[in-house]
């Protein structure tokens, strides 16, 4: 039984793709950043009564979906903000106690990197939803 293990894992690193994993690797994790590069992030942003702006999880315990789903995605949003209503109706389903949000914002966070050291940020507002 430990030889198909450790085979299937050799063959998966070798010749597999993301298909395999737990055999092949995991490219969302196989990329590096340039010095002077940046990083991107995804997040969800509400607002809530009062106007203030909380930041909302991409997770499945909070509004039924993984971050992955959603970025593979981000066009689709920007040019259908509605298809944040799920996530909107997950969100009061799952975390019932938390402020009911007025307007969800799906935005991505830009980390400057200046030699490998953060050194500026900006947000990239890619899509804005009133929750009805």
């Amino acid at each position: 039984m430990t030889f198909v293990v450790v085979a299937g894992l050799f063959y998966g690193t070798i010749a597999g793709d993301d298909d395999l994993f737990p055999l092949g690797p995991m490219v969302q994790f196989a990329f590096s950043v340039p010095p002077d590069g940046e990083i991107r992030s995804l997040h969800l942003e509400a607002e809530i009564a009062g106007g203030r702006r909380v930041e909302i999880p991409i997770e499945p315990w909070s509004v039924g979906t993984r971050r992955a789903e959603i970025e593979g995605q981000v066009r689709r949003y920007r040019r259908d903000p509605s298809l944040l209503r799920p996530m909107a109706v997950a969100h009061a389903r799952l975390r019932p106690a938390d402020p009911r949000p007025t307007v969800l914002h799906l935005v991505t966070r830009v980390i400057k990197l200046k030699d490998r050291r953060p050194s500026g940020e900006s947000v990239i507002e890619e899509a804005v939803w009133a929750v009805r």
